[in-house]
């Protein structure tokens, strides 16, 4: 489940992804490049114009939570299952991932603790790399909150999403995680977000179909894909969502993840 929850990770910020396949290409892929301009932008510059072109900090301050409603496709065997993400700020985040016939796995965050429950109902709690890259997710303002989710933020340079110039910003996370955010040019909307491991590799997202949820401009289709290869892996479109709902899911793990544990012989 590892593969799925990493997907749900990138999905949920109304961000997640890189460039992919044809839809992003920088210098040297093979594609005639953007222009490399001489003076690129700041990275806080792009930051606070994707904010206002989603609806400005005032229309997200009004967004206490959300929760969204959308469906899993995996390609390669056209497996589709019911995703339902429950997001709270400031960051917590409970992703649930039912498939038909198998059962329901949970992914959830309170904020620190980062745990999830298998098919057949076991808890247990996420390993370093996935509660870095979770509760890195879990943020809910997302790139609105490139302030304190950032360590670091440059303009990177330029690639080309579906014949749209965008500015590539590269960051590092407090935790550690490193990659890129894609801003598009005319629009100021992230179109892409991508981590990257130590090879500098790492599924590209493309992030598209923004909607109007009360005020808030949130993407509602993501596409995961694997380096070069033009179908992607993974879709999830979200078909509803809604905004502060009077009832959410605890984000807290079971009691048995964070009993101490017994002393030898007692």
């Amino acid at each position: 489940m590892q593969t799925r929850s990493a997907i749900v990770l990138a999905l949920l910020l109304a961000t997640l992804a890189g460039p992919g396949g044809d839809h992003a290409r920088a210098q040297g892929d093979g594609e005639q490049p953007a222009a490399q301009p001489t003076d690129l932008p700041q990275a806080e510059s792009l930051f606070e114009a994707y904010i206002e072109a989603i609806g400005g900090r005032e229309a997200l301050a009004r967004h206490q939570n959300r929760v969204l409603h959308g469906i899993y496709r995996i390609a390669a065997n056209g497996d589709t299952q019911i995703l339902t993400l429950y997001c709270e700020t400031p960051n917590r985040l409970l992703a649930e991932l039912e498939a038909p016939a198998l059962g329901t796995t949970i992914r959830a965050t309170n904020g620190a603790v980062a745990w999830g429950t298998n098919a057949s109902g076991t808890p247990f709690r996420l390993d370093e790399a996935e509660t870095a890259s979770f509760n890195d997710n879990a943020i809910f303002l997302n790139e609105a909150a490139y302030k304190e989710r950032y360590k670091s933020i440059r303009t990177a340079g330029t690639a080309v999403f579906d014949g749209k110039n965008a500015y590539q910003v590269d960051f590092v996370t407090h935790s550690g995680l490193q990659g890129s955010i894609y801003f598009d040019a005319e629009s100021k909307l992230v179109v892409g977000r991508q981590l990257k491991n130590a090879e500098g590799q790492g599924p590209l997202v493309l992030v598209t179909a923004y909607k109007e949820f009360e005020g808030v401009m949130l993407p509602t289709l993501q596409q995961q894909r694997f380096q070069d290869v033009q179908t992607p892996s993974v879709d999830i479109e979200f078909r509803w969502v809604e905004v502060n709902v009077d009832d959410l899911p605890s984000f807290d793990p079971p009691a048995q993840l964070t009993a101490p544990t017994p002393a030898p012989g007692g």
